[in-house]
């Protein structure tokens, strides 16, 4: 099985959408797939922060059209997406321990799919080291 590596640092909601559809079709193409948060994505892993759909800005004076359109395409939910991916593959998801000291976040505060707190070197160990492929998002 092709292992693929995924590295999410930004933290708008368009990146993270993004780099979970990519997941997902990595996972549905029967690749094992580990992602990591980090940095200002990290610090969206919260059961509070995933759910605001902030844009980059250039989205700007888009936003409420390209809310409005991803509600209405049943996208708009990342928890949900990234259950998807867990349902449709081989998926690991695991957040930055030193990206979670940066934004104050304490274990309780993160949401519930993410499998494992874990730090670059262990990251870089257990998934880049062996990876087929490494995206970055």
């Amino acid at each position: 099985m092709k292992k693929i590596a995924v590295i999410i640092t930004r933290g708008g909601w368009n990146n993270l959408f993004q780099a979970c559809e990519w997941v997902t079709l990595a996972a549905a193409s029967g690749m094992e797939v580990s992602a990591y948060f980090r940095d200002e994505a990290a610090g969206r892993m919260t059961t509070t922060k995933i759910k605001e759909l902030t844009m980059s800005p250039d989205y700007r004076g888009r936003e409420a059209f390209v809310r409005d359109l991803l509600k209405k395409e049943n996208k708009a939910d990342l928890t949900k997406i990234m259950q998807t991916a867990k349902e449709t593959g081989s998926v690991k998801f695991s957040v930055c321990k030193d990206s979670l000291r940066y934004f104050d976040l304490k274990v309780e505060e993160l949401i519930p799919e993410l499998d494992e707190v874990q730090t670059t070197e262990a990251f870089w160990k257990e998934a880049i080291l062996p990876a087929d492929q490494v995206l970055t998002f």
